[in-house]
């Protein structure tokens, strides 16, 4: 039987462990927006891989930390999207994908959370082959829309949303063949006009960004529309650089530019 004294003690150990979980999470607390604060300046001067870091450093203090976990998964995309070798590619994405996953299954409500699983299994899905590729087609469908639901503001949704329709409206015979032998086919639902519509929305809502260009001039060429790809080119070549990988995507327009002639 235990003691007054004994229960005292007692109590007074379990109030001493609760304050100290409560001060460590507090320290935990203050670490982590100390670190996504330096993470978000890291991204804004364009060291995308030094602030990869830090969001891995947040997560390792809270592996469920919703802005940790999307950042982490896009910026991990964008790095292995500049590797050369496929299969390092491969395994780069298949990382984004994985964190992108967790990002869903803990924050289903948030927008980014679709964002960065249909980017991430895009790209992973885009390097596996035609098979492949058209059964993810209709689960990024379902995650761009939804992400377009929940961040009607974030301009890359829109880019990566009209660069959908325009890859599958585009899709050549040996793909529709292919579409054939699997269930569900490429979806249907793909149109050349939300092509052109999303991508011109996703520019007016980030005017600085050349690669959005690019990818609607390249929509326009596939479409036979020369001269509106020309324009966009024109334009695209003759930006500023502000963000990251501009300077590949100034070349990538000028490139194009002597393709049209």
């Amino acid at each position: 039987m235990k003691t007054a004294k004994s229960i005292t003690i007692s109590i007074a150990i379990a109030i001493g462990m609760t304050f100290g979980l409560a001060e460590t999470a507090i320290a935990n607390d203050d670490e982590i927006d100390e670190l996504l604060e330096e993470a978000e300046e890291l991204q804004d001067n364009l060291k995308e891989e030094e602030a990869l870091e830090l969001y891995h450093e947040i997560l390792e203090l809270d592996e469920e930390h919703y802005e940790a976990l999307w950042n982490a998964s896009l910026l991990t995309t964008r790095k292995y999207y500049r590797v050369e070798d496929e299969d390092d590619q491969k395994e780069g994405y298949a990382k984004a994908l994985e964190i992108a996953e967790k990002a869903v299954d803990l924050h289903s409500d948030e927008g980014h959370s679709h964002y960065v699983y249909a980017v991430a299994k895009g790209r992973l899905y885009d390097l596996k082959g035609t098979r492949d590729m058209i059964e993810a087609s209709h689960e990024i469908e379902e995650r761009i829309e939804k992400a377009a639901d929940l961040i009607p503001d974030y301009a890359p949704v829109w880019h990566l949303w009209g660069v959908w329709h325009s890859d599958i409206a585009d899709a050549n015979r040996a793909e529709r063949a292919a579409a054939r032998m699997v269930s569900d086919g490429l979806p249907d639902d793909a149109e050349e006009d939300k092509a052109e519509e999303y991508l011109k929305k996703a520019i007016d809502m980030m005017p600085e960004s050349i690669l959005f260009r690019v990818d609607l001039a390249k929509h326009y060429m596939s479409v036979d529309e020369e001269v509106k790809a020309k324009e966009v080119l024109e334009e695209a070549a003759s930006m500023e650089p502000e963000m990251m990988d501009d300077d590949d995507k100034k070349e990538e327009a000028k490139e194009l530019l002597e393709e049209l002639g």
